[in-house]
């Protein structure tokens, strides 16, 4: 998403480096703290109050618990999570202020409008201050988005498509974010007012919705980012060799591990007729972030709109050419008229009823593939499963690398077959 929406979605948010340098501060902060530039380490500013013993930038990444990092400038508590982001090796932190008396406001430097997206408690805590200036905004708001909605009509009456599409998106984004916002702020607050007298069990079932919640918002922002690359032309395959048996493996246990359902996983791999085994080693040259969005949307797809308990069938095939990955469900099936505009973004199926999604899997699947030069195909029949086969050619290697072949593939057995179990 553009750094307007970010900023305006998490005004007090902080991006931290691996030796634990601020890189990139929240709209809020920097107004508050301008002393605050990036690149300055993260304790200079911050005290860091976490479960964790040790503060280093590993400590953090694993924590994925709730925090709260106190500045050292006047004593503001801002509670909240470190989220790792993988693709860029940095930490996010994502949290609000404490605030417990409107009147401490001033005594931070802070006003009203500093909290766009407050949460169910912030919203009685300013009860009195928005009753005085709500009228006033409304007017002013309602004025300057009738003023925007002109212009933009005007601008884009020839792109009429476009419109819709930031239309759906702004409608997707403020859903998807709502609810995930609202479990962290009613578990957070409960920990914070109740943590010393809830059972272990239940301060872990806290945790992992936060947890749960902030994974859901990054992937949103991860998959919004990734469209917009792919729409302004700079999304590139940028090829490079990786052993392709390890990375379905380790893509595999990342399913297995963030997937809380009772269905079923069975993975299976093999080159050239014969099976494999984890030990076994393939070097190929692929991009390794377009085909973990390809699989990884696929097979999360596939377990999502599953029948409880079923099984998700997860195959893939190597000969010298190609790598071909197929992913079977035995879920609700596409509808023949939703399979025209099965890769638009943000379209869903008019099946899905009230299972959660944003409409983006598979446009970002297909965007992949068309960039990876590769083929997608789809067998479908409603109410009893799906099956997508993705097609890549895989590129030739260096004389002096090691090749793909048949003599150089460690582990190879007659049957080999692994079934994950979803719970």
């Amino acid at each position: 998403p553009s750094p307007d929406l970010f900023a305006t979605l998490f005004p007090f948010h902080l991006v931290i480096d691996r030796a634990l340098h601020i890189v990139q501060v929240g709209p809020v902060l920097h107004r508050l703290y301008p002393c605050m530039s990036e690149h300055q380490d993260l304790h200079e500013h911050f005290r860091i109050k976490t479960s964790e013993s040790a503060l280093d930038f590993d400590s953090l990444r694993s924590a994925n618990a709730v925090c709260v990092i106190i500045l050292r400038h006047n004593g503001l508590k801002l509670k909240g999570q470190m989220q790792y982001v993988i693709n860029d090796d940095v930490i996010l932190f994502m949290g609000s202020p404490v605030i417990k008396n409107i009147a401490n406001l001033s005594k931070y430097g802070l006003k009203v409008t500093d909290f766009l997206n407050h949460d169910p408690t912030t919203d009685l805590l300013f009860l009195l201050e928005t009753q005085k200036t709500a009228l006033i905004e409304a007017k002013s708001q309602a004025h300057k988005l009738a003023v925007a909605q002109a212009q933009t009509n005007e601008a884009l009456a020839q792109e009429q498509v476009l419109n819709k599409l930031k239309t759906r998106f702004i409608h997707t984004a403020s859903h998807e974010f709502r609810t995930p916002l609202g479990i962290i702020s009613s578990s957070a607050g409960l920990l914070e007012d109740y943590g010393d007298r809830l059972k272990p069990e239940k301060k872990n079932k806290h945790f992992r919705q936060i947890q749960a919640s902030v994974q859901h918002m990054t992937t949103l922002l991860e998959d919004i980012l990734l469209i917009e690359q792919s729409d302004a032309g700079r999304l590139e395959c940028q090829k490079a060799q990786l052993d392709l048996i390890e990375f379905c493996h380790e893509l595999v246990d990342d399913i297995v591990t963030s997937d809380r359902s009772e269905r079923q996983l069975d993975f299976q791999i093999s080159a050239l007729g014969k099976s494999l085994s984890s030990e076994a080693n393939y070097p190929v040259d692929i991009d390794r972030k377009l085909v973990r969005q390809i699989l990884f949307n696929l097979l999360s797809n596939a377990l999502k709109y599953s029948a409880p308990e079923s099984t998700v069938s997860f195959d893939v095939e190597i000969d010298p050419a190609n790598i071909l990955f197929r992913v079977t469900d035995r879920g609700i099936g596409i509808l023949p008229e939703d399979r025209v505009k099965l890769f638009e973004s943000f379209h869903r199926g008019h099946n899905v009823n009230n299972i959660q999604g944003t409409g983006l899997g598979l446009s970002i699947v297909k965007r992949c593939v068309d960039l990876h030069g590769g083929t997608i195909d789809l067998i479908s029949e409603v109410n009893v499963g799906s099956t997508f086969t993705v097609n890549l050619p895989i590129a030739e290697l260096d004389s002096s690398s090691t090749t793909a072949s048949p003599a150089n593939i460690v582990g190879l057995s007659a049957e080999s077959s692994e079934e994950f179990i979803l719970n």
